[in-house]
């Protein structure tokens, strides 16, 4: 591994573990999971589509947290970085939709608790390519 990707294999590793937990937890707690967003959605205009939607952020978790640990395993043991890549991207993307959901219930200070996350995620893909 070259020196110059450690600061991008800490941040994938991150967002691999960040991202496989919160997506498993919601796959394995959907019920109780579901009810929190539906609640937290209630009085939007999107209260509707609520299912679909949290299906979605939840293979979206689990999509991002999976390439992100097949980034790490890739970058342990090849100079490519190319998955390390994707896996940091498609968390990029995922944060931004649960940016979108935070700001969108106007639950701001939510939101404000994401942007370290985004800025790990932003900083592994400086790093990483």
């Amino acid at each position: 591994m070259q020196v110059h990707h450690w600061p991008g294999l800490f941040a994938v590793c991150f967002l691999a573990i960040v991202f496989l937990q919160s997506g498993l937890d919601k796959l394995f707690n959907f019920k109780k999971e579901s009810a929190w967003v539906r609640q937290k959605f209630a009085r939007n205009i999107l209260h509707g589509c609520i299912s679909p939607v949290f299906i979605v952020l939840t293979l979206a978790e689990i999509l991002s947290g999976s390439i992100a640990a097949a980034g790490v395993i890739q970058l342990l043991f090849t100079t490519d970085s190319t998955v390390a890549i994707y896996g940091t991207a498609v968390s990029c993307a995922t944060l931004l939709m649960l940016i979108f959901g935070q700001r969108f219930t106007k639950d701001y200070s939510g939101a404000a608790t994401l942007v370290p996350y985004f800025i790990v995620a932003i900083l592994g893909l400086y790093f990483l390519v």
